[in-house]
């Protein structure tokens, strides 16, 4: 019986046998990428190396990429592979290329790796990870045959291969992504910042980051000297990136048992507080990459990773656990954990983080010439004030904040100002009722009347609002002070008489600072 291949599958062939493959299987492996199903953003690839975004069932003939999102594709006649968020992969020689991200794989299935033959033959399940520092191929179940340049290296249930080395280690799997039912975006959100923050994109200068700014896939974050910012995530934990760091996200998914959060450090430290039960959460960096789903833990880009509580996965390194209390130097050595003015710094910020919010309005003055917020809250607290159907955020540091004045003047009348202030997931609202008022109290009816030795100055006094007017009243070298009830209309005072012929003068000055004077002949 003779057996015809397609030219693609000829063009297979040498790599297929070299894996030990038959020719029969060969042709079973070889034939249409499909795309199945898709979930998310997902983008593919046309002829000219153009991109557009793709909902449905999809030939793959050049190329596919994530952002937020899951892909399902058909392999071959029988083959299947689940692309995660943030992955990439391209078609080659008439199979899937994985070239970036994370992929999960059920056999019988023949792709390649970054250019490598990967084969399984059996109903096996392998993984593919894909990231700067962790380049590796692990099996679940079955048998996985690998051609890495020119040499089959053969990996079994519970091993892995390193691509870069060809090492095979024996393999726990601890982050399974792929079980999770994918159920859309899930949020990353700046929840305080100190100091000089900035929020763009890998590389870019960006904008100053404020609280409550929402981080898309490909969204980057900055600090400067002496700054950090706080990184809230889907279903609780958060971030701290402490000062003169770089950090990217790349994606944040919601499923169906929390979150899956993909980071990457570029530069700098960052602190981790990851709840258990909330789903996985790995951090990249140029040298170490982790994996967790439940701990305290620290992070720099430098290759230093330390555990302050549970434990975290080293993918990088043969998925090494690092357990609480130990810390994986630069150079990759295990050691007991020891504190530096990074850690205590971090542990003081966490301190304050779980403290209640507090939101005081200070002194609350109900009358102005023009809008003026003063608010206390917790330094790194995101600020904002709401009126007349504008919100504003109120800017400041060292927890004191302050809106100064509005660009255009509010018209003269009665607001209500709500000031709003959150921090790291809590929020507080305080309203007051304002008075905008550039209208000096009216004095009108004066009259001083002296009998004897006294003076009796009278008239009639209205302002705008009802709050305290304060009139002072000065008659020769005497002068007093009385206050009126804005609204409260005609007084009448006693004073020592000054002689004859001595003016009276009155000034009175309301609660927003406007005055009127006036003279008694």
């Amino acid at each position: 019986m003779s057996v015809r291949l397609s030219p693609s599958a000829t063009l297979m062939l040498p790599v297929l046998l070299a894996t030990g493959l038959t020719v029969a299987a060969a042709q079973d492996m070889a034939g249409p990428l499909t795309l199945v199903q898709g979930q998310g953003y997902l983008e593919v690839q046309r002829d000219g190396g153009s991109w557009a975004p793709q909902t449905g069932p999809a030939a793959i003939t050049v190329g596919l990429r994530s952002g937020t999102g899951r892909a399902t594709l058909r392999a071959g006649s029988q083959g299947t592979v689940i692309m995660g968020s943030a992955s990439q992969l391209r078609r080659l020689r008439d199979e899937a290329d994985l070239t970036r991200g994370r992929f999960f794989l059920r056999g019988p299935v023949a792709v390649h790796v970054q250019g490598n033959h990967v084969v399984m033959e059996g109903n096996g399940q392998l993984r593919v990870d894909l990231a700067d520092a962790t380049q590796r191929v692990a099996v679940l179940n079955g048998t996985v045959r690998i051609d890495l340049n020119g040499k089959v290296v053969t990996v079994e249930a519970g091993q892995q291969v390193a691509l870069r080395s060809g090492t095979v280690t024996a393999f726990r799997e601890n982050d399974p992504w792929y079980a999770a039912q994918f159920r859309g975006e899930g949020d990353a959100v700046v929840q305080a910042t100190r100091g000089a923050v900035r929020l763009g994109t890998a590389g870019s200068a960006g904008r100053s980051a404020v609280v409550g700014d929402a981080l898309r896939p490909g969204s980057a974050v900055n600090t400067g000297r002496d700054a950090w910012a706080e990184i809230g995530f889907s279903g609780g934990g958060y971030l701290r990136l402490n000062e003169l760091s770089e950090l990217s996200v790349l994606s944040v998914e919601r499923t169906e048992t929390g979150r899956e959060v993909l980071l990457r450090l570029a530069r700098g430290t960052a602190w981790n507080v990851v709840e258990k039960g909330q789903g996985g959460y790995r951090l990249d960096t140029p040298v170490v990459s982790t994996a967790v789903r439940g701990t305290v833990f620290r992070v720099d880009a430098s290759g230093v990773v330390k555990v302050f509580e549970g434990q975290v996965a080293l993918p990088s390194q043969g998925d090494t656990p690092l357990a609480q209390g130990q810390a994986r130097s630069p150079g990759g050595d295990l050691a007991p954990l020891v504190l530096d003015d990074t850690d205590r710094l971090n542990q003081t910020l966490d301190v304050a983080r779980a403290a209640p919010l507090v939101l005081d309005l200070g002194a609350r003055a109900v009358s102005l010439r023009d809008l003026a917020v003063q608010a206390r809250s917790q330094p790194g607290a995101g600020l904002s004030v709401t009126i007349a159907g504008r919100t504003l955020p109120l800017s400041g540091q060292d927890g004191q904040y302050r809106l100064d004045q509005l660009e255009d003047q509010l018209p003269e009348g009665q607001y209500r100002v709500q000031v709003r202030a959150s921090r790291a997931g809590q929020s507080l609202t305080r309203t007051q009722v304002i008075s905008i008022d550039r209208t000096p109290p009216a004095l009108s009816g004066l009259r001083a009347e002296r009998q004897g030795r006294v003076l009796i100055v009278s008239g009639t006094l209205r302002d705008a609002s009802p709050a305290r007017v304060t009139v002072t009243v000065t008659a020769g070298h005497a002068v007093t002070t009385h206050y009126v009830d804005g609204a409260a209309g005609p007084f009448r005072w006693l004073l020592p008489s000054p002689g004859d012929g001595v003016p009276v003068t009155l000034v009175g000055r309301d609660a927003a600072g406007n005055e009127s004077r006036a003279v008694i002949p």
